[in-house]
């Protein structure tokens, strides 16, 4: 981490650390990115089990900072410090343990969808934490029951069936729009699965390229049919790319957890 990027980050957390509503900060892996990249950012997962200050003493909390925005909807912060972007977002500890115990069971999936948000917090780093919640929290993460990722195989298959009728559906009626976003989810939905086939928590999306790439298990003729999903030919026309979507979801239904 550049030492600009680290001094942000430490004042960031000395103010985050004073709010007695917090449990625990985590940088997020987008900090070990070269500034200049796109997609470079500050971004802190902030874990709570009480109250924190409204919006107005956030902002008046961090004076320098610029560009101050706060969500209405959730608990969101976005501002610029020292000329680099932070994203702060606010969580409850409570809301994790709830979803953590339910993967014992298949409620989990109503409280949560999919495993992002074991993946931030699994794969972040912990930069200051109150007391041992996220130790805890860690722990069970790192033994989740296996009926978790068969549940969660079964429910991304399921999915993927329905998004196959979808394809079939729009590329028999030509409708361009329909079939892309079915696609859209059709790719989602596998990458996902075939994270739960590795019992490997999913990152956003943005780094699934690499990602998946890492993978021990993946389907027989995975990059070729992926590869072709992706291009934008107009020589590989919405049928052909309907039967390779067919023949990848093939490759994909017996994998198991």
């Amino acid at each position: 981490m550049k030492a600009k990027v680290k001094k942000v980050v430490d004042e960031i957390t000395e103010v985050l650390k004073t709010w007695e509503g917090i449990e625990t900060v985590i940088l997020q892996h987008f900090v070990e990115k070269d500034i200049y990249d796109p997609n470079f950012s500050i971004t802190l997962d902030v874990f709570k089990s009480g109250d924190i200050p409204e919006n107005a003493h956030r902002e008046a909390a961090f004076p320098d900072a610029r560009y101050f925005e706060s969500s209405r909807v959730k608990n969101k912060d976005r501002f610029i410090l020292e000329d680099l972007p932070v994203r702060i977002s606010y969580k409850d500890s409570e809301r994790v343990d709830a979803v953590i115990a339910a993967t014992a069971g298949e409620s989990w999936l109503l409280k949560e969808r999919g495993t992002y948000l074991f993946h931030r917090i699994a794969t972040g780093t912990v930069i200051w934490s109150r007391g041992e919640w996220i130790n805890g929290t860690l722990e069970k993460l790192d033994n989740l029951p296996g009926s978790f990722w068969t549940q969660w195989v079964e429910s991304c298959n399921r999915r993927i069936d329905h998004l196959l009728s979808d394809l079939r559906a729009a590329s028999l009626k030509g409708d361009a729009l329909y079939f892309n976003l079915s696609l859209s989810g059709f790719l989602k939905t596998i990458a996902e699965v075939l994270f739960a086939v590795n019992h490997v928590f999913e990152p956003g999306p943005r780094d699934y390229t690499a990602s998946l790439g890492l993978l021990e298990v993946l389907p027989e003729g995975f990059e070729a049919n992926w590869g072709s999903l992706l291009r934008d030919d107009a020589e590989l026309p919405r049928d052909r790319k309907r039967e390779i979507a067919e023949l990848l979801a093939r490759g994909v239904f017996p994998l198991n957890p």
